[in-house]
């Protein structure tokens, strides 16, 4: 079926058919293959812009963790003050004071050397409190050691911990304030807990984000974030950049969620040498795959342009190859209907160049040959009508004619005297040689004499009226028209036995110098299919053919008018013509149109006058 579909189809659609599976299959393979390359190598480029990331804040951090170990120590090893801290109860209100200041100095100093930390506190086992803070703020040590971070930091291995951020309430003011907390634990020399250092920070001073972050934030909307061993976070990329703030963030799903998620989620996670904090670099796989749809976006528009210029390439070679097949099946078909065209040539070397040569040779050829025949049998025909005025003596046929009607007239038979009258003067026009000289009043005698008969042999059934005028009865014309157009009428109008017929021949002269005969009667006419057939026959006669069909099917109307029809065009041209103007109930109308010609000596005198 499929192959049938295919053979059926024409030439120019199999060749843009064929275009577009020859340049679009490869094309669309080659398109999947660099999509598939490309959405691979940006997931691979994420993969490693985030490792490479994280690895650089894994190292930070750990640079971070090293530097607060350093100065928390440099800064309370460095001072005796700490020795004295297990005796700070039994010490006097001056002493107590005193060492208040002291411990005010140590975190001011602490301060001075990290301007990010807000606030300072030192919590000894005994549960006295020192602290500063850059914004007055003074914190309670009994909500204090209610936060459960504080345990945290109290069970750590580790001496310095980093906390989850947190609420804080243990201050009377700005406690809505998140932060992070670093916590030192304190030892004396004989290495007993004396107390915990609390320093409290923003979360973005733990890392600072770097242009580069930013930008490929924006293109991959990667999202970092740093979390502790229970998974408390300590620091989220959106928050730092004021994408989300912290309440936000809170109300937000777990940011966790990949965990349980990965399909959605490319995560890579690196850990710090120090706190076993985790850091966590997050590629949602719709963002990276909305990355990846604008490459299949791309390449989509790629692949429909490159479509388009194909099937514009596609019909222009089409039709440059099916333009002149179509051409030569067009002429075909007007060698059927018996017109020899040929097709222009153009500068063509190719198969169908040489086509349209072989075809121009082929009609060319043909013609010459139908022109031979019709030129052969109108000699022919032309030989037998010049044998037959031979054979036929003119003069010796109207003596004849005229010594057999002075006998009917001995004899008494005047009607057929009449007749023999009539009938020699009917031969008399058909077989003159003159036919320079023949006139509408000649064809009008001519029909006029063969109605005659007719009403002889009818017994008077036909009638003819005349109406046209004298100048244009003079006009030239070629022999036998009008005789076998009222011989048609007859033929085909009469009614029935009996039933009179009346033939009108009227003629006119037109605008443009032609002459209009026009032949009506008042019998019965033709269907429009009949009328149709007629006229296409009729228009079909062309002026360099005269052809002598007397195929018994088609009838006398096929025959005479068809004749008729011919010798017009071929004597006076193609716009001249026969045909069939009206039939119906109330008869048939046959118009005749021929150019104007008056014999030389009349227009002469019409110019003197």
């Amino acid at each position: 079926m499929k192959n049938r579909f295919f053979r059926d189809m024409k030439i120019g659609n199999k060749l843009m058919l064929s275009y577009l599976l020859a340049c679009i299959i490869p094309l669309l393979a080659v398109s999947a293959i660099i999509y598939k390359v490309s959405a691979e190598n940006l997931e691979e480029a994420s993969l490693e812009f985030a490792s490479v990331f994280s690895s650089q804040i894994v190292t930070n951090i750990d640079d971070f963790i090293e530097e607060y170990d350093r100065v928390t120590k440099s800064v309370l090893v460095d001072n005796d003050l700490i020795y004295s801290l297990e005796d700070s109860l039994n010490k006097t209100v001056s002493e107590q004071v005193s060492q208040q200041l002291d411990m005010r100095k140590i975190m001011m100093r602490l301060m001075t050397l990290k301007p990010e930390i807000k606030s300072i506190i030192l919590l000894t086992e005994e549960g006295r409190l020192y602290q500063f803070s850059s914004d007055g703020a003074y914190a309670d040590s009994k909500t204090l050691k209610e936060q459960k971070w504080l345990d945290q930091i109290r069970l750590a291995k580790d001496k310095l911990t980093i906390t989850a951020v947190h609420d804080r309430p243990y201050y009377d003011r700005n406690q809505d304030g998140i932060v992070l907390t670093v916590g030192r634990q304190i030892f004396n020399y004989g290495g007993a807990y004396v107390g915990v250092l609390l320093i409290d920070l923003e979360p973005s001073s733990l890392i600072e984000l770097s242009d580069g972050f930013l930008l490929a934030r924006n293109n991959y909307n990667i999202k970092i974030s740093i979390t502790d061993a229970d998974n408390g976070i300590l620091y989220d990329s959106d928050v730092a950049s004021g994408r989300l703030t912290w309440e936000e963030a809170r109300e937000a799903e777990n940011p966790l969620l990949y965990e349980k998620k990965e399909k959605d989620f490319l995560v890579l996670t690196n850990e710090t040498k120090r706190a076993d904090l985790k850091v966590n670099a997050v590629i949602p796989r719709s963002d990276l795959l909305f990355k990846i749809n604008k490459i299949g976006y791309v390449t989509a528009a790629a692949v429909l342009i490159c479509m388009l210029v194909v099937i514009a390439v596609s019909l222009l070679f089409s039709r440059t190859i099916t333009r002149p097949i179509r051409k030569l099946q067009k002429r075909m078909g007007q060698v059927e209907e018996g017109q020899y065209k040929v097709i222009p040539e153009k500068e063509s070397s190719d198969e169908i160049g040489n086509l349209v040569i072989s075809y121009n040779h082929m009609v060319m050829k043909i013609k010459t040959l139908i022109e031979d025949v019709y030129m052969a049998e109108i000699k022919e025909k032309n030989a037998k009508y010049l044998a037959l005025q031979t054979q036929i003596n003119p003069h010796m046929l109207y003596n004849t004619l005229e010594s057999i009607r002075m006998k009917a007239l001995v004899n008494g038979e005047d009607e057929i005297a009449d007749m023999i009258k009539i009938l020699a003067k009917m031969f008399r026009m058909a077989l003159s040689n003159r036919t320079d000289s023949h006139q509408i009043q000649d064809e009008l005698d001519y029909a006029e004499n063969y109605l005659k008969l007719q009403n002889m042999r009818f017994k008077n059934l036909f009638s003819l009226e005349v109406e046209v005028e004298p100048r244009i009865r003079q006009a030239l014309i070629i022999s036998l028209v009008l005789q076998p157009v009222i011989e048609n009428c007859i033929e085909h109008g009469l009614r029935g036995q009996g039933i009179p017929l009346r033939i009108m021949v009227r003629g006119q002269a037109m605008e443009n110098g032609d002459i209009m005969l026009i032949v009506k009667d008042d019998g019965r006419g033709m269907s429009q299919e009949r009328i149709d057939a007629v006229n296409n026959r009729l228009s079909r006669a062309e002026s360099d053919k005269l052809t002598f069909d007397h195929k018994q099917d088609e009838g006398k109307t096929s025959i005479g008018l068809k004749n008729i029809a011919e010798r017009i065009k071929l004597h006076y041209g193609e716009r001249y013509y026969l045909k069939v103007v009206d039939s119906g109930d109330e008869g048939t109308t046959i118009a005749v149109c021929i150019p104007g010609q008056w014999r030389q000596e009349e227009t002469s005198e019409e110019e003197g006058e």
